[in-house]
């Protein structure tokens, strides 16, 4: 998700509006048109998603519910590779033809076409639903001017969840950490070298994610804020440096893992090498499960656990970006029957259970807090209950944000700065760039 829209390609957004097409009569960008549900003629809509098992078997079986209750509506799913959706989106959009006509979208992408009429914007009535009912966090970046552009399918949570491989747990005798302390000394122990190589990391929080929002939560933990009363970035505070260091230390100075989730090198991800029997822990969101069981055949609570991260102070605070939603095109021709779509997925029933089989929080509050949610994911139990504690992360490109912080971070820890100070005004000079 490194990849960015410019300037240059935002100025063409706007020019490439005018040559929009779509599989029907044409729609006025962003205002939902009137096709018909399928009633008399046949409708193909198009859906693009990113390739994940799980993920992408829900909404085949979600697909086939839709269609053999709305005869005349055919959905195309069409997946694509994870490193390259985002650039695939991207350019249907610019050039506002031969894409799809229902994107599923990770929400910080939403704040580069919100403000360009790419996407069609909800039904007042349902997008004062949808914010009704769903955490704060899960649509924040789908809002442009008052108009809601998507629809939240999930919390997206990085805080909060740790992934134990229980084998390598028990095999040095150590047991689950309750406090940050207990992290740390438990990532020491259970880290294992053969002279510079790993052949076990205690904690691998390296990685795109993980970095990021543990920086930005360990801010807000200490009771400040990586963010102005005006939007702008300050993360050359006491607490920004005090955060910064504390991560840095346990790569520099502990040595419970490395730069390499961030450097490139490794043939898996940090939560897959700990599936692997490479890794003890991991802070990941709870999405990573459906791959340890479906793609690895471990089993939860067995092999591998979720449980509870521990946190650096008793304000549980973090910050959230909207997740996976579900949007579409202003050039799509037959927008009534998508928006027939978008609203199936979001009843209560199909909602719930795509959430369960993707293994992630509904984005609406009664699911998440729901009993047979509950039953049905238990682990999530930590996860929900700090929702109210989340803000959300703020209107800026997330991915570049990410790139910022990863860049310093690495820079940091391979001694390119000659102080904390150095590397946090340097930080917060790029991280205020991204918003201009």
């Amino acid at each position: 998700m490194k990849k960015i829209v410019s300037l240059f390609l935002c100025v063409l957004l706007t020019i490439s509006l005018t040559a929009c097409s779509g599989s029907g009569k044409d729609a006025e960008p962003g205002q939902a048109q009137p096709s018909g549900d399928g009633g008399g003629k046949e409708i193909t809509l198009t859906m693009w998603t990113h390739q994940n098992e799980p993920w992408n078997a829900a909404y085949t079986d979600a697909i086939a519910a839709f269609e053999a209750a709305n005869e005349g509506i055919h959905i195309q799913l069409e997946t694509f590779p994870y490193d390259e959706f985002e650039a695939k989106v991207q350019t249907s959009l610019i050039d506002g033809e031969g894409g799809a006509d229902i994107y599923e979208m990770w929400g910080g992408w939403a704040l580069d076409f919100t403000p360009h009429n790419t996407l069609m914007a909800m039904p007042d009535d349902f997008a004062a639903q949808v914010q009704e009912e769903t955490y704060a966090p899960t649509y924040g970046a789908l809002m442009n001017d008052g108009k809601l552009y998507g629809v939240p399918l999930e919390f997206n949570i990085e805080n909060g969840g740790l992934v134990v491989n229980l084998g390598l747990l028990e095999a040095n005798n150590l047991k689950v950490p309750a406090t940050w302390e207990e992290l740390k000394s438990t990532a020491v122990a259970g880290t294992a070298h053969d002279g510079n190589v790993f052949q076990v990391k205690g904690l691998d929080f390296v990685n795109w994610d993980s970095v990021p929002y543990y920086f930005l939560s360990l801010i807000l933990q200490q009771g400040s804020n990586y963010l102005t009363e005006d939007g702008k970035f300050d993360v050359t505070t006491q607490e920004a440096k005090t955060a910064f260091d504390e991560l840095a230390g346990m790569v520099t100075e502990d040595k419970v893992t490395d730069l390499e989730g961030l450097t490139g090198g490794g043939d898996l991800e940090g939560y897959q090498q700990c599936y692997a029997g490479r890794v003890m822990m991991v802070p990941r969101g709870p999405w990573v499960i459906s791959e340890g069981v479906e793609s690895f055949g471990m089993e939860l609570g067995t092999d591998f656990d979720y449980v509870e991260m521990p946190w650096y102070t008793d304000e549980h605070k973090f910050a959230s970006e909207t997740g996976w939603s579900l949007a579409v095109s202003a050039s799509c021709k037959e927008q009534e029957a998508a928006l027939k779509f978008i609203k199936y997925l979001y009843e209560d029933d199909v909602m719930l259970e795509h959430n369960i089989r993707c293994t992630q929080i509904p984005s609406k509050r009664n699911l998440a807090e729901s009993a047979e949610y509950q039953e049905a994911m238990p682990y999530t139990k930590v996860l929900v209950e700090i929702l109210d504690n989340a803000q959300f992360i703020g209107t800026f490109n997330t991915d570049r944000l990410k790139e910022t912080v990863n860049d310093t971070f690495v820079g940091y820890c391979s001694g390119d700065y000659a102080s904390i100070d150095e590397a946090m005004e340097d930080l917060n000079t790029k991280l205020n760039a991204i918003l201009e």
